[in-house]
Formats: C-alpha cells, sequence, structure tokens
C-alpha cells in the first residue's frame, strides 16, 4: 500500500477519514518517471502539506507492508496485511452467501488465473462493443478486479491515470503481485456494497461481472455512483436473462436448478465436476459453435448458442465454476438495466450486448449538478 492511497479513503462503517500506523515497509520497485503524492494532507506526518515536496518524492518510493488504518471518528481500525488494506464494514464471513461467494472466486483467482498468467481481458471486448474508453480523467476504480488483469491492462495504457482496485475475494493477492511497481495503482481488499472511498473521488469506475454476484445490486450501484465525480462515467457489464434468445433462455432453466445443489458442493469438489464438464461442453456446444460462425447461414445460430466462446477442452472450466458456483446470480433483462441505471441518476445511458460473455455492457455519466 502507498501512503497516498490515505487520502483517497474513508471509513466504512462512519464515514470518516483514516489515519495509517506502519509496521513494516519496503522499497518500492517503481517503474518509470511518474510518481504520485498527497494533495492535501501529508499521510505519513499527518500534517498539512508544505511547500517542500522533497520528502513527498520519498513517500512515492515506499510501500507499506504491514500496519492499520484507524479512523479519526469511530476509530474503527482496519489492518494492512501482505501490503494491501482490508476496509470491511463487516467480515465477508458474517453473512453465509457472501462467504461463499469469497471462497468460490478466491479459488478461482487463486488456481486459474495466477498473477504469472496474462490473466482474462475483459477491457477490450466492452470497449469494442460500447465503441469508447473506459478510462477518462486521473483517477479510476476497478470494482470487482479478480487477479487484477485489467487493472493492469489500464494502469500500462494509461501511466499518467491512477487505477483503485478493489476486491472482496483474495484474489487481491494476484492483484498486487501483477502490478507490483506500478506507481499508479492501489489494491484494496473491500466490497462493493460499501465502498471505501470519498464521495466523488474518481473520474471512472469500472465493474465487469460483478453487481450481479452481491446480496444487494441497487446498493453497489448506488455506492459505484456516490465515489463517481460529477460527469463521472461508469462502465458496467451484467449478466443478462436471454429473454429474446431461446437458445439460452429454455436451457437456462435445467442449470438454475441444478445450481440449488452445485452452490452446496465444496469448492474444490465442485472445481474438479468442472474440470470433467469442460470438454463435453465444448464438443457440445463450442466447437460446433465455431463451425457454424463460418457461414452467413448459420451464423446467427453460433452467436446465440451458449459457451460459443469455447476454445481447447479445458477452457470454459472457469466459467463452469463461475456458472454452477456463485451462491448470488441476479440477471436482467435490457429495460431492466435501463431502469436499474436512471434510478441510480445517471443520464446518457449506452447499452449493448457482449455476446462473446452472453451480458450487458453498459456506460452511463454522474450528471453534472
Amino acid at each position: 500500500m502507498k501512503y497516498r492511497l490515505v487520502e483517497l479513503l474513508r471509513c466504512v462503517r462512519c464515514e470518516g477519514g483514516l489515519a495509517v500506523t506502519v509496521q513494516e515497509t519496503r522499497p518500492a520497485p517503481l517503474i518509470g518517471d511518474r510518481r504520485f503524492v498527497c494533495r492535501e494532507r501529508c499521510a505519513r506526518m499527518g500534517t498539512a502539506l508544505g511547500a517542500d515536496t522533497a520528502a513527498c518524492e520519498e513517500c512515492a518510493g515506499v510501500e507499506i507492508i504491514s500496519g492499520s488504518l484507524t479512523c479519526a471518528d469511530c476509530h474503527a481500525t482496519y489492518p494492512i496485511l501482505g501490503g494491501v488494506p482490508w476496509l470491511f464494514a463487516q467480515a465477508p464471513d458474517a453473512d453465509e452467501r457472501t462467504a461463499a461467494t469469497v471462497q468460490v472466486y478466491s479459488h478461482l483467482w487463486n488456481q486459474l488465473y495466477p498473477a504469472s498468467d496474462s490473466g482474462l481481458n475483459h477491457l477490450d471486448p466492452m470497449e469494442r462493443a460500447l465503441k469508447a474508453p473506459v478510462v477518462r480523467g486521473a483517477i479510476g476504480l476497478e470494482a470487482g478486479s479478480g487477479t487484477g488483469a485489467d487493472t493492469a491492462r489500464m494502469a500500462g495504457r494509461h501511466p499518467d491515470v491512477e487505477l483503485i482496485s478493489l476486491d472482496l475475494s483474495e484474489g487481491v493477492y494476484q492483484t498486487y503481485k501483477r502490478t507490483e511497481g506500478l506507481p499508479n495503482v492501489h489494491v484494496i481488499r473491500g466490497s462493493v456494497l460499501a465502498v471505501p472511498l470519498r464521495d466523488g473521488s474518481c473520474d471512472f469506475v469500472y465493474s465487469f461481472g460483478v453487481l450481479h454476484h452481491t446480496t444487494d445490486p441497487d446498493q453497489g450501484l448506488r455506492e459505484l455512483v456516490r465515489v463517481l465525480k460529477p460527469n463521472g462515467r461508469l462502465s458496467l457489464y451484467l449478466y443478462e436473462d436471454h429473454e429474446d434468445n431461446p437458445w439460452k433462455r429454455w436451457p437456462l432453466k435445467p442449470v438454475t436448478a441444478v445450481r440449488r445443489l452445485t452452490i452446496k458442493l465444496p469448492t474444490t469438489l465442485l472445481s474438479g465436476l468442472c474440470w470433467l464438464l469442460s470438454p463435453l461442453v465444448v464438443l457440445l456446444f463450442s466447437w460446433p459453435a465455431h463451425a457454424m460462425s463460418r457461414f452467413r447461414a448459420t451464423r446467427p445460430i453460433a452467436d446465440a448458442m451458449p459457451f460459443n466462446f469455447g476454445t481447447s477442452p479445458f477452457s470454459v472450466h472457469g466459467d463452469l465454476l463461475d456458472r454452477l458456483g456463485a451462491p448470488i446470480e441476479v440477471r436482467y433483462s435490457r429495460q431492466g438495466v435501463i431502469e436499474m441505471l436512471k434510478q441510480g441518476d445517471l443520464t446518457d445511458i449506452d447499452i449493448t450486448k457482449l455476446h462473446a460473455a452472453a451480458g450487458w455492457v453498459a456506460q452511463a455519466n454522474r450528471p453534472a449538478a
């Protein structure tokens, strides 16, 4: 964790400001010449910034490995563990479904997509679908960053933009490894239902496939809107209900019924089952879809088929685990997404389908006033 992050944070219990207590630090192996420093108050000294910026440059090269953050108002304390601050309003295991969600995705990110991997790429398909960039302004949030593949991608392409990477699972430590040395990345373990950032702190928020796995997607949306600056932009991906696609709508019903059993299985057992199912799914759906996509007459069928994105026999294992193991799953119609964004007081709504991922991608702005 970098000192610079402190002034962007707030207490998730009372909304007060936080002060840092440091136990262990190390020099940060920063890449490039750009450094990001505190703007109003020195987090290290707890004083107002002076004219001398030499100390600021020194702070920028320090990584906090362990310590704590304490609220000045309610005195709540949050640990910094392995370089990542944990900022929860309540422990993730306080809610049974949330605890199960953490377990599934911690397994998924740690076992399937290690930081040494190139990782998933959701950013590029999303920008192509929306025909618009996600990154804008000076500071942005990725809400639900998994292993941080998209965080690293955005930070590398936009070295003058600070990226705050938030996730509920242990995937934050994959993100931390993946982005080590990038001076414009801050990693936080926390929930999208109680984002530990100050109001209006971000120029953009990007969230791919997260809100529909939470206990309260509307609350999550309100939090993402809250941290946006006026004229800030939200880019979002949500599951669709396939109301206009019988190829996916009808198979969804038995799969949803099967989920009542699979979400109760131990994660390691379900993961093994998904390894066995993956070649069958690729054989029955993915490869036929690839073949039909070559011909104009059958291309619409290929686009409508489930798991049409699989390539190799085990390429859909992670998608199956996500589909069968996530305890919470909410699906939306096009109108449902529009109404959700309108209720969040967002404007300039642009929504389209992301066919490869079977869902909706949307962008919307927080009004200036």
